[in-house]
């Protein structure tokens, strides 16, 4: 039952757009939230907002260097996992829209 508590937390917390950004970005490395703030394009507090609840949620992390935050995925397996599985039924989904065109002759 707690796992998966963990679970839906989780997914809860990559259900923004914004935040799935944020992953996308930060799976190429870490980076301290003023790059990520010019990369993402949302307002500095936004911005905050989101990665504090990807952080909540254990996705991500960060290191304070000087007076920078800088963050970087904490939990790469999941991010991994995540892609892979909405990447892969993105592109099943094309597949079968075009198997429809194909049935139906429409362009």
């Amino acid at each position: 039952m707690a796992n998966e508590r963990k679970i839906a937390e989780r997914l809860k917390a990559v259900a923004h757009p914004a935040r799935l950004r944020i992953l996308r970005f930060l799976v190429k490395g870490p980076s301290c939230a003023t790059l990520t703030n010019r990369e993402i394009d949302i307002s500095q507090p936004n911005l905050s907002q989101h990665l504090k609840i990807l952080a909540e949620a254990g996705i991500i992390d960060f290191r304070k260097i000087g007076t920078k935050k800088c963050f970087y995925i904490s939990r790469p397996d999941f991010v991994d996992e995540l892609f892979k599985l909405f990447d892969n039924e993105r592109e099943k989904v094309i597949l079968e829209d075009d198997d429809l065109r194909n049935i139906y002759g429409t362009e």
